[in-house]
């Protein structure tokens, strides 16, 4: 029989750890619940129909000690976060061992070196898109995720979202929490994506030239200072 010398290293480790951390079901549910709610909640919103508001706090104190889960802010205005670069990179470290994806994440995501994937997520633009609905169906379309599953996900209708993704239809921005958490991606994101195409369609319909654009730079710069 065969034998291989294997030394256990960092990612090894890190696996092992996040493993650990979804062993019993109840810290599934807030892996799940803070990933689908665009990687942040408050602690109010940590609220389980049939489980104790203590066993959620113990369960979410072990997923801080294995370093699952961070807390931010002071008391009263406490949040819970889970650093969405370490979640990509565990659950391709899984889909590398067993071959699933939980995430359903694109296979180019999956096979890109992890220096690479950091930057992907955090430091590289978009690839831009016509429209704002683009840039939904693109993503709902690389998940596998089907219209009226989609629809369904965000409390939308299903003929209304189809106008919204061929751009006949705009997308309510009350709607962009909703979005975020059914394309898995931060909220922070989506909102920049979604006011970005709406500025641009704006600057379109009132004509574009640099003066405009220096002009907005300087009053935003003057917005953005404290007023005395």
């Amino acid at each position: 029989m065969k034998t291989f010398k294997y030394s256990i290293n960092e990612n090894d480790k890190k696996l092992a750890d996040f493993a650990r951390a979804l062993a019993l079901p109840i810290r599934v549910q807030i892996i799940r619940y803070i990933v689908e709610n665009g990687f942040t909640v408050s602690k109010e919103e940590l609220n389980f129909d049939g489980t104790s508001r203590e066993t959620v706090i113990k369960h979410l104190s072990e997923l801080r000690t294995l370093g699952i889960v961070k807390m931010e802010g002071q008391r009263g205005r406490i949040t819970y976060h889970i650093d969405q670069n370490w979640f990509t990179e565990m659950v391709s470290g899984f889909s590398a061992i067993f071959g699933g994806n939980a995430l359903a994440l694109p296979a180019s995501y999956i096979n890109m070196p992890l220096s690479q994937k950091n930057n992907a997520v955090q430091d590289e633009p978009l690839p831009p898109h016509p429209h704002f609905g683009a840039f939904i169906k693109k993503h709902r379309e690389e998940l596998n995720i089907s219209q009226e599953n989609f629809a369904q996900k965000t409390g939308l209708d299903r003929s209304q979202l189809s106008r919204i993704e061929c751009g006949k239809a705009p997308l309510n921005p009350e709607k962009l929490k909703d979005v975020a958490k059914a394309l898995y991606v931060s909220y922070a994101v989506i909102k920049k994506e979604y006011y970005s195409y709406q500025l641009a369609e704006m600057i379109q319909e009132g004509g574009y030239d640099e003066g405009l654009l220096t002009s907005a730079r300087e009053k935003l710069g003057y917005v953005s200072r404290p007023q005395k």
